[in-house]
């Protein structure tokens, strides 16, 4: 098997029975630790927002045995320490990954709407935030990019947003100025990684 659909957690539907956040993030990572049973497969996770990227990196650093390496591409950092008042908001996620030490190195890709919270997280964290107005500078940086050395492996979480909407009109939250679709591609085809 290299490819298996396991469907889907009906997460929307679980909280809207008035499960707490909780539990909702404990039963993603349940989920994602089942799949991971069954050697060889490894998660691939599709759809959702980044609420979701804190349970599922939780359970494959946990699985794995130790903390992974994460590539985000984004627009927005979402490390937040508490969004609207939700410490598992879309927009909080990796602040979570970081605080419970699922990642040894966090690289934010694509950022362009980034405040001074966001800026104080990342180095709280000691986050590799590459903002997209030092794109043209850091390409080199990015297209080479070596990750998992010493760690039990390499997570890629990609919001479409990274894009800049001449390629992905359809998002929610618009930024323009963003990567292109080559982009992203010469940063995935070239990383090195265990």
């Amino acid at each position: 098997r290299v490819l298996t659909d396991v469907g889907d957690v009906p997460v929307q539907e679980i909280r809207d029975c008035g499960v707490d956040d909780d539990r909702l993030m404990n039963v993603i990572s349940e989920s994602v630790k089942l799949v991971m049973e069954e050697e060889p497969l490894r998660p691939l996770v599709l759809g959702g927002d980044h609420s979701i990227s804190y349970p599922v990196i939780r359970a494959v650093s946990e699985k794995l045995g130790g903390p992974v390496d994460v590539l985000h591409l984004d627009a927005h950092p979402d490390i937040y320490d508490c969004f609207e008042g939700n410490k598992y908001s879309h927009a909080s996620s990796f602040a979570r990954i970081m605080e419970g030490g699922y990642a040894r190195r966090l690289l934010q890709v694509g950022i362009r709407s980034i405040n001074k919270e966001g800026r104080e997280q990342g180095n709280r964290f000691g986050v590799e935030q590459y903002e997209m107005r030092t794109f043209s500078r850091d390409r080199e940086i990015l297209e080479n990019l070596k990750l998992g050395e010493g760690v039990k492996g390499v997570y890629i979480s990609i919001d479409v947003d990274c894009l800049d909407p001449a390629f992905a009109p359809g998002v929610s939250h618009i930024e323009p100025g963003g990567l292109s679709f080559r982009d992203v591609l010469n940063i995935l085809h070239n990383l090195q990684g265990d």
